[in-house]
C-alpha cells in the first residue's frame, strides 16, 4: 500500500473510531434526533455526523506534506457550522439564528478565503459569462443554496451523504485531470471521512437503519465543502472544468431544492419550511422502501454526475449542457405536480 492510499485509509478508520465514542458522548448529552411527526426512524440516533466529519478532516490535514495556508477560511467556517449546527441539534436555534451562521461562514469564504466565483462559463454560446462586481454575492448565494440543498436533502437514511460522497468523488477526477494536486488531497480526505460516517449511516443487508445520523452541522458542512471544492475547481477556461459541470455534479440536491421552492412559493409558503414533499418522500409514497428510494437516488446522481463529466472530456459546448439542465429542472417541476396525479393512475393499472 503505498502512501497515499495509507493516509486516506486512516483517515476512514480514524473517523471510525471517532464516531464510536462519539455515539457514547452524543447519548450522554442528549444530541440525539427522537422519533416524531416527520421522523420515522426507530429509537433515539445520535446527531454526531458533523462532529465526526470535522474530526477526520482535522485528522487528514495533519497527514498532508503540502501547505494547507489557503484553506484557513475553510477550515474557520466549516468550525462556525459545526459550532451552529451542534446548537441547533441540542437546543433548536430559529431559523434566522441558523441564517446568520450560514452568512458568517459564506463571509468568511469570500473574503479571508478569497475563493469566489470569477465567471459561470458560456452558458448561452456567445463567450465566457464574467461576473465582475457580481462576482461576492453570487458566491455568497450560491454557498448558501448548496448548504440547504444538501440540509434538504437530509431525509433518508444515506441520502445526503451518499450524494456528497459522489459529487466530491466527481471533483476530485476533475481536479486531478486539471492539475489540483493539493485539492485532489483534500476532497480525498473529504471523502474518506465522509465514507466512513455513510457506512454507519446507509442502511445495509447487515444493517437495518442508520446507527448515526448527519445532524444539522453535517449536512451544512458538507454543502459548504462542496461549495468551496466546486468553486476552487471548477474555475473554466480551455483546460479546466467548466462551472456548469459542477453543477451537474450536484443535480439530484439542486433540482430538489430548486422544485420545492417554486412550488412553496407558488403556494404562498415559507420555501425553507419543513415538510414531506421532497423527492424521496414521492419516491416513498409510490411504494419503494426508504433503502431502495436512496440506492435509486444514488443512481440518478451518479448517471448525471458521470453523464456530465463524460461530456465534458469529449468536448460538449457549455452552453448544450446548460440548456439540458434547465430542461431536467423544467421536466422535474412538472412532474412534481403532477406525481400524485400519476400515482393514482399507476397504482389503477397495476390493480387490474
Amino acid at each position: 500500500m503505498n502512501n497515499a492510499l495509507l493516509k486516506y485509509f486512516l483517515v476512514f478508520a480514524g473517523t471510525l473510531v471517532l464516531l464510536r465514542l462519539l455515539v457514547r458522548v452524543a447519548t450522554r448529552i442528549e444530541l440525539v434526533d427522537y422519533p416524531g411527526r416527520r421522523k420515522r426512524h426507530r429509537g433515539a440516533i445520535p446527531l454526531i455526523g458533523g462532529p465526526a466529519i470535522f474530526g477526520g478532516l482535522s485528522f487528514g490535514a495533519l497527514l498532508i506534506a503540502d501547505t494547507l495556508y489557503p484553506y484557513r477560511a475553510l477550515f474557520a467556517a466549516l468550525a462556525i457550522l459545526l459550532v451552529a449546527g451542534l446548537l441547533d441539534d441540542l437546543r433548536d436555534l430559529t431559523p434566522r439564528q441558523k441564517f446568520a451562521a450560514q452568512l458568517i461562514a459564506a463571509l468568511f469564504i469570500v473574503s479571508w478565503g478569497q475563493v469566489s466565483v470569477q465567471s459561470v462559463g458560456d452558458l448561452f454560446g456567445l463567450g465566457e459569462i464574467l461576473l465582475r462586481s457580481w462576482s461576492l454575492p453570487f458566491t455568497i448565494v450560491c454557498l448558501l443554496g448548496v448548504i440547504n440543498a444538501i440540509n434538504m436533502a437530509d431525509g433518508a437514511d444515506g441520502l445526503a451523504a451518499g450524494v456528497s460522497l459522489i459529487a466530491l468523488a466527481l471533483l476530485a477526477a476533475g481536479a486531478a485531470m486539471t492539475g489540483q494536486l493539493v485539492a485532489v488531497q483534500l476532497l480525498a480526505i473529504s471523502i474518506a471521512a465522509t465514507l466512513a460516517f455513510w457506512a454507519m449511516n446507509m442502511r445495509f443487508p447487515w444493517q437495518a437503519h442508520a446507527k448515526v445520523f448527519l445532524g444539522d452541522s453535517g449536512s451544512m458542512m458538507l454543502g459548504l465543502l462542496l461549495t468551496w471544492f466546486s468553486v476552487e475547481v471548477a474555475r473554466g477556461g480551455p483546460a479546466g472544468l467548466p462551472p456548469i459541470v459542477a453543477v451537474w455534479f450536484l443535480a439530484i440536491p439542486l433540482l430538489d431544492m430548486g422544485v420545492i421552492i417554486i412550488r412553496r412559493l407558488a403556494r404562498g409558503h415559507h420555501p425553507f419550511r419543513a415538510g414531506r414533499d421532497h423527492l424521496h418522500h414521492m419516491l416513498i409514497a409510490a411504494g419503494l422502501t426508504p433503502g431502495q428510494t436512496v440506492l435509486l437516488i444514488l443512481l440518478a446522481s451518479l448517471v448525471l454526475g458521470g453523464g456530465a463529466f463524460y461530456a465534458w472530456r469529449r468536448g460538449i459546448p457549455e452552453h448544450w449542457m446548460f440548456y439540458a439542465f434547465v430542461a431536467l429542472l423544467a421536466a422535474s417541476l412538472l412532474l412534481s405536480w403532477q406525481w400524485r396525479y400519476l400515482l393514482r393512475r399507476l397504482r389503477r393499472k397495476t390493480s387490474r
